[in-house]
């Protein structure tokens, strides 16, 4: 673990350089960058928005030349708004593979995440860079088939640009140097909060249609089911994990957890979650996630030094006494830059691939997802997990933790229904519903 949380650091540190460069126009003339998406909902059709406008921002042009869904109505419709030809549209498990036969030069994976690492490992046999959205896998057996693509990346010379935007965003690339530091002294502690009401049902709480197969049913409502998402604390919290693990600057040991399912109406996930993570040294952050109605709603990291705590993405320290002091902004960190995160980090990406200093990000949202992960299983079996469990130790019961239902199994045909409407049980060998 000590080369991984390694390289994170001098990942890290490239990052916030090259996030906090000007953004800048070649004098050659305008660059075309072709891009293909594969998943088509929500957040697929925002990652097509936003590398264009990056494109535009750079003084280029990107254009889709393809799209892929499990539907392909969904495909159809994100190139009819993206003017591509909708000939280029793809449906069913295996859509994706037809994208890897286009001149795209950039793939975007936002499929749900059950699929990123096959989805992935197959841009990177077609020469392809690309964008993974966050999370980039559901279990542990994906985690570590994403880090072999990552490693494969690299020796391709790929770049992967990660949807974990909040190591693009300004507000984080102010703080980080001064809390880097010491501005609040040695990092000792802290809160991350990812509390919000459900989902909403129009975008995510889709019912059973009589034509659908298990397969159909599971990708059109795959918030749902942990065996597609990895669970709300995994695929949403994630954000505000990864706060945590950039300003700390090494990732937990271990967590142990609960959490619970109090009203969700269909899949099995929970419907919060509290978890400590225990980052060694004494240092713990506790994640608090939930996806309720009329609850307080609160997101954010905030962490607690021996002079001070901050709120990453606010504006002030609370200095020990209870006295509030205006932050000292490193301004440096976002000349030349604007508020849009998402659109930053594409123009992060492609400035990369215009100057050869390639963005690499993979291991950073594997190792995101990594942390979520081991929050989610905790709270699921009521147990003390570790890091090495899931990543190392073939011994741990945790490393062969692995969902019954694979991407590959999707390419077949139909895959068998997970258990819904029951949640996983702590106190139990393994996760079970």
């Amino acid at each position: 673990m000590q080369n991984r949380r390694a390289f994170i650091k001098r990942t890290t540190a490239f990052g916030a350089v090259l996030a906090a460069a000007p953004s800048i126009t070649l004098g050659q003339g305008q660059r075309v960058f072709k891009y293909a998406l594969v998943g088509c909902g929500g957040r697929g059709s925002g990652a097509a928005r936003e590398i264009t406008a990056a494109a535009t921002r750079l003084g280029h042009k990107a254009v889709m030349v393809g799209a892929a869904d499990f539907f392909k109505e969904k495909a159809a419709a994100a190139c009819r708004a993206n003017g591509c030809d909708e000939k280029f549209a793809f449906g069913g498990a295996d859509g994706y593979l037809k994208l890897m036969e286009s001149d795209a030069e950039i793939v975007l994976l936002c499929a749900p995440p059950i699929f990123r690492a096959r989805h992935a490992e197959a841009c990177v046999k077609a020469g392809k860079h690309i964008f993974a959205e966050k999370p980039i896998a559901t279990d542990p057996a994906g985690l570590r088939h994403f880090l072999q693509v990552v490693e494969a990346a690299k020796t391709a010379k790929l770049s992967i640009l990660s949807g974990t935007c909040h190591r693009h965003n300004s507000r984080a690339l102010r703080m980080i140097g001064p809390v880097r530091d010491g501005i609040i002294g040695e990092i000792r502690g802290g809160v991350v909060y990812r509390c919000h009401g459900s989902m909403s049902p129009a975008n995510y709480l889709r019912k059973r249609r009589p034509e659908d197969s298990n397969a159909a049913y599971m990708a059109n409502n795959w918030y749902h089911f942990r065996e597609m998402s990895a669970d709300h604390l995994t695929e949403q919290a994630v954000h505000e994990i990864d706060l945590a693990n950039w300003f700390i600057g090494r990732l937990p040991k271990q967590a142990m957890g609960i959490g619970a399912r109090h009203q969700r109406s269909t899949g099995n996930t929970y419907d919060c979650f509290g978890i400590d993570y225990d980052y060694g040294n004494g240092l713990h952050i506790h994640a608090v996630a939930r996806q309720i109605n009329g609850c307080f709603d609160r997101c954010c990291a905030m962490l607690t030094g021996t002079n001070g705590q901050i709120d990453v993405l606010g504006s002030k320290i609370m200095k020990p006494d209870g006295a509030s002091v205006p932050f000292p902004f490193d301004e440096k960190a976002v000349e030349g830059r604007d508020n849009n995160m998402y659109v930053m980090e594409h123009a992060d990406f492609l400035s990369g691939l215009l100057s050869g200093n390639l963005l690499h990000e993979g291991e950073q949202v594997a190792m995101a997802t990594a942390t979520g992960i081991l929050g989610t299983l905790a709270a699921y079996t009521g147990q003390m997990v570790r890091m090495s469990d899931l990543l190392e130790n073939k011994e741990s019961p945790f490393y062969a933790m692995n969902h019954p239902v694979t991407a590959a199994d999707f390419e077949k045909g139909d895959v068998p229904m997970v258990p819904e409407f029951k949640a996983a049980v702590p106190g139990k060998p393994e996760v079970s519903a």
